[in-house]
């Protein structure tokens, strides 16, 4: 141990005077010098034994100090815990809802109980134990969800407890010190601090049980949902692998178990009910979606039966614009069949509203428009898909229920028989439904069949499919329909983009609907009639699994739903910055409009809207297929191999585009002038840019020339113009009458700029006539060559008035004869 700095003085003080005192004494006798010899002995151990004392002290103090130190840090990291711990008890999580979600839980999981594990009857049914499955796992997510924010909340609270315990178990502050005053004085900060620990401490106990107790409810309680769940699947594949067996007696035979169709109403309603409420409640981003394209889909509509009415080519007989005779009607037509494939796995009850509503609709679109015959056909199977849709619903057999099931099966065969061999085929505007009509009517004499012979799920399957099957055909033919009529409708009467119109370029659009949308239509009908087939869930799920399955190829993992979802974000990414070139104004140079058309400022900032669509999409591909940035360095890397090798001329034109993007020099819309030739910028794209010449062709320039060369932008200077002219007046005549005649001549004209006004000077004495050049300025540059030859025109025509003359260039020859007596004429 070191000696304190203090001691080092204290010594040297000591030995100082010491030394002092036997220099005065030196002088003695020799006596005296014996003495002092016995005294120096005394006082060396003297000192050492002051050096030991002091080195004891230092140390002591020094332990004192270091001990107090780690008191004090260690009290301090008490309070800092405690504080921490007070804040985190003021953001607790609300336990008030999670007991009332356990609650109302409970009670859905009574009611799934109902009909499945109790009251089952003679036979499940698919409808119920989809629905029940459904319900247990909208109340399996939940209590997942308030599980996993309670279980969090506990080791938050479980750790700021341990960490206070922990701290308050540290020996080091039970070390008193030995002074009484000081020992007073820590007491006083140990109260001090127990003070704000013991309630908090308290707090955090009472909390920590009470979130312990209410895990044990949950967890307990999601076991039983899981094993319900489990029990329910394991009941659906076993009526999946007997489904073509019989499960009642035949309709003509008396049932085993009867159950009073009242009771079976009941808990059919709260089961239904259950299952829309988990889903709106689960899916209302996405409804919010469907209203908010609604509202911008009618506003579409809406404007061009504006501008039909405006241009008085709206048809009585709404002959090609049915879309635009009840525009939200067509809006939620349109809407509903194309947007209901966003909700995934939606509840019968569900689509049922969805699909009625829409068909229901466009029977108003349909009153006076088709022949009556066709509508009452509408009408009649509307009012039975209605009914077929109604005992869906119903989730339990009743003797009661097949009887009417077999009475809307027989109708439908019936019905659709008549429809096939009617006359009234010719008539039908969409020949196509008779296909359907025919496929309905083969799945409905199945159906019929299995209801007779005791096959109640395969009934109840085919029934709904065959009614539900053609009114989505139906629907899904007019939706083309009348995405076909607002097209051709837009395409004639937005020949140029429009403001009204988000700036959609119908000439890029076309005015039919792609072939590409009928087959995902095709498409889509087929996985909705798929969904009621428990099949199709079956087949769904190993597909599923197939494509979530990790696999390896050397230091890499990945999954073919991981493949799929960053093709499908590219291709989305790549498809919507193509949708948005449609939102840019190209005007066309040879239209006899175009002087009319305003320049639309959204095509200035296309491409740099492009980019970073295509950059956020490549970067959420990336992120969402889980690929490791480590292989993004490589492939950059490669990339820029590329470029050294020979990508220099693309790369060039890419970074050009993005120079002209961001410094913008030139916008869609100018009016440019390159390379000796003028025209319009058409399209700022990727690697080139397109402009029309005045001409009508188009010019397509790489982005890279676009900058290297002299650019002329005429819109830059707000499309202003100067014309210069040279006139030439024979020698006599009055210059200041000819600058008179000229200036009122352009003064007059409104469509020459008098700031600054036009100006006219004598240039020069040609060799025939005196040469006056004029200046004037036009505030629009497309007029120059009509101002131009309208002003040369009528400068020679008050010319004559005025008699002034322009001369014709000229020149004299004179030919000289020679006589005869010239010298240089001498006879030989």
């Amino acid at each position: 141990m070191k000696i304190n700095r203090f001691v080092f003085l204290r010594l040297t003080i000591f030995f100082v005077f010491f030394y002092n005192c036997f220099e005065a004494v030196g002088q003695k006798t020799d006596t005296l010098h014996t003495v002092a010899a016995s005294d120096s002995s005394a006082f060396m151990k003297m000192v050492k034994e002051i050096g030991i004392k002091e080195e004891l002290s230092s140390i002591a103090k020094f332990e004192k100090g270091r001990i107090e130190a780690r008191q004090r840090k260690v009290l301090e990291a008490v309070r800092q815990e405690i504080q921490k711990a007070g804040l985190f008890l003021k953001q607790s999580v609300d336990t008030t809802n999670i007991v009332r979600d356990l609650k109302s839980s409970k009670a859905s999981f009574a009611i799934v109980g109902d009909g499945v594990f109790r009251n089952q009857g003679t036979h499940h049914t698919q409808r119920n134990l989809f629905v029940s499955d459904a319900i247990l796992e909208q109340v399996a997510f939940t209590l997942e969800n308030h599980r996993s924010k309670l279980d969090t909340y506990y080791q938050t609270l479980s750790g700021y407890r341990y960490r206070i315990d922990s701290l308050s178990s540290d020996t080091i502050i039970y070390q008193f010190p030995t002074d009484s005053s000081e020992v007073v004085n820590y007491f006083k900060t140990m109260l001090s601090i127990l003070k704000e620990v013991a309630p908090l401490d308290s707090s955090i106990t009472n909390a920590v049980s009470s979130i312990q107790h209410l895990l044990q409810d949950v967890d307990m309680f999601l076991f039983e949902v899981h094993t319900a769940r489990n029990e329910i699947e394991k009941i659906n594949a076993n009526l999946a692998a007997n489904l073509g067996n019989r499960e009642f007696p035949n309709l003509w035979e008396k049932p085993k178990n009867k159950r009073p169709l009242p009771e079976i109403l009941n808990i059919s309603e709260k089961k239904e009910s259950l299952a829309l409420k988990f889903y709106i409640k689960d899916n209302i981003v996405r409804l919010l979606l469907l209203v908010f394209f609604i509202v911008i889909c009618s506003y579409f509509i809406n404007t061009l039966k504006r501008h039909l009415k405006e241009n008085n080519n709206l048809q009585v007989t709404h002959e090609g614009q049915l879309v635009v005779r009840y525009p939200v009607l067509s809006a939620i037509i349109i809407s509903s069949s194309i947007f209901q494939f966003m909700f995934l796995d939606p509840p019968f009850i569900f689509s049922f509203i969805l699909w009625l509503a829409a068909a229901i609709f466009l029977g108003v679109l349909f009153n006076r428009y088709i022949t009556p015959f066709w509508m009452r056909f509408w009408i009649i199977i509307v009012a039975a898909f209605a009914l077929s849709g109604l005992s869906n619903l119903i989730l339990q057999a009743s003797r009661i229920e097949r009887w009417g099931m077999l009475a809307l099966q027989v109708f439908g065969i019936v019905y659709g028989i008549y429809i096939l061999q009617n006359k009234q085929k010719a008539q039908l505007r969409e020949r196509k439904i008779l296909y359907f009509i025919g496929i309905f009517t083969v799945i409905e004499l199945l159906a019929a069949g299995f209801n007779s012979f005791g096959r109640y799920n395969l009934s109840k399957t085919f029934m709904i499919i065959g009614y539900s099957g053609l009114i989505i055909a139906i629907l899904f033919l007019w939706t083309v329909r009348l995405l076909n009529e607002g097209l051709v409708i837009a395409s004639q009467i937005y020949q140029h983009p429009d403001k009204k119109l988000f700036y959609i370029n119908f000439e890029k659009v076309g005015n039919r609907v792609p072939v590409l949308f009928y087959i995902f239509l095709i498409v889509g009908w087929a996985i909705l009639m798929g969904r009621h087939l428990f099949v199709f869930r079956q087949l769904a799920g190993p597909f599923n699994q197939f494509l979530t399955t990790e696999r390896t190829i050397g230091d890499y993992s990945f999954s073919i739903n991981g493949i799929f979802i960053f093709v499908l974000i590219l291709f989305g990414s790549l498809f919507l910055s193509r949708l948005i070139s449609f939102f840019a104004a190209e005007p066309d140079a040879t239209s006899p409009h175009q002087q009319k058309i305003g320049k639309v400022s959204v095509g200035s900032w296309l491409l740099l809207i492009r980019i970073i669509i295509i950059s956020s999409g490549l970067f959420l591909a990336i992120a969402a297929a889980g690929i490791p940035l480590d292989r993004i360095t490589l492939i950059i890397g490669a990339l820029g191999v590329g470029i050294g090798l020979g990508l220099q001329g693309l790369v060039n034109n890419l970074v050009s585009g993005l120079i002209i993007a961001f410094e913008k020099p030139v916008n869609v819309g100018d009016i440019i002038e390159v390379d000796g030739k003028s025209g319009t910028m058409k399209s700022i794209g990727f690697r080139s840019s397109v402009v029309v010449t005045s001409d009508g062709s188009s010019l397509i320039i790489p982005n890279g020339d676009l900058l290297s060369q002299h650019l002329v932008n005429w819109t830059m200077s707000k499309n202003r113009k100067r014309i210069s002219l040279v006139v030439g007046v024979a020698y006599g005549t009055t210059i200041s009458q000819a600058k008179e005649v000229i200036t009122g001549i352009l003064t007059s004209d409104t469509r020459i700029s008098t700031i600054p006004p036009p100006v006219v000077l004598a240039r020069d004495f040609a060799p025939s006539s005196i040469e006056l050049e004029v200046f004037f300025w036009l505030s629009d540059l497309r007029m120059a060559g009509e101002v131009k030859s309208q002003v040369i025109q009528q400068i020679q025509e008050q010319f004559e008035a005025a008699g002034i003359q322009i001369p014709i260039p000229q020149q004299e020859v004179l030919l000289k004869t020679p006589t005869p007596h010239s010298p240089n004429n001498k006879t030989q």
